[in-house]
């Protein structure tokens, strides 16, 4: 997080936030993952009342990075002035060029990120509904069929995968490992769902990275109070 010049107020009042909040109720079905989550309508009901209660608002700020991609910023404002936001922006991934796909990024980016810094879980855990799936085709009588030819991974998503891997400081090794773990010579090669859990992975690490850089600025924060 990154603090205002004067922080006595607002610092203290969000650690009283991160003490107090609490897990929200799971509103919402996922059909893809077979699992509920928290939308972002009731992330807000859940959190802002305990937001206002500690004299702070919250702005979900859209934005774009260097490579002209679509971002989504945190900012918590005190009564007094002072606030605190995100130290960096979280890239959104739009899966179609659409108002409809830029809208739903933006949502899904908005909960995301809200969730992670306030240390809250959203969605459950699908580790139990993918195991259980798992088994369940194992022991399905094994019929002949004809299987489709895999759908090859998009032009945005290569360049997604680029883009991230740049942002991570890859190497060509990293690179290398990449594809070494992937099964295949070269990026281009990549099946449409390779790239997808490509892509996860490379995001996961990114807001790790964001998640240590916040540490790291909070404990410096507190060092100079």
């Amino acid at each position: 997080m990154k603090w205002s010049d004067e922080n006595d107020k607002v610092f203290p009042a969000f650690f009283a936030v991160l003490g107090e909040v609490t897990n929200p109720k799971k509103n919402a079905d996922n059909p893809f993952y077979h699992s509920k989550y928290t939308t972002l309508e009731a992330l807000h009901a859940h959190v802002k009342p305990i937001l206002k209660k500690h004299k702070l608002e919250l702005s979900q700020e859209p934005g774009s990075d260097l490579n002209g991609r679509p971002t989504v910023r945190n900012i918590f404002y005190h009564e007094s002035g002072q606030s605190g936001e995100q130290s960096t922006p979280y890239p959104l991934i739009l899966e179609k060029e659409t108002p409809q796909g830029g809208g739903s990024s933006f949502t899904y980016g908005c909960r995301y990120t809200l969730t992670g810094i306030l240390g809250i879980v959203s969605e459950e855990d699908d580790d139990g509904n993918a195991a259980e799936s798992k088994k369940q085709s194992t022991t399905t009588t094994n019929i002949p069929r004809k299987v489709p030819d895999p759908k090859p991974a998009s032009k945005k998503q290569l360049g997604f995968i680029h883009s991230l891997a740049a942002d991570l400081g890859f190497t060509e090794e990293d690179k290398d490992e990449l594809k070494r773990e992937a099964g295949v010579a070269s990026t281009k090669d990549l099946t449409s769902a390779q790239a997808h859990k490509i892509i996860d992975d490379l995001k996961t690490r990114v807001e790790k990275l964001v998640t240590a850089e916040k540490v790291a600025e909070e404990f410096e924060g507190s060092e100079v109070m």
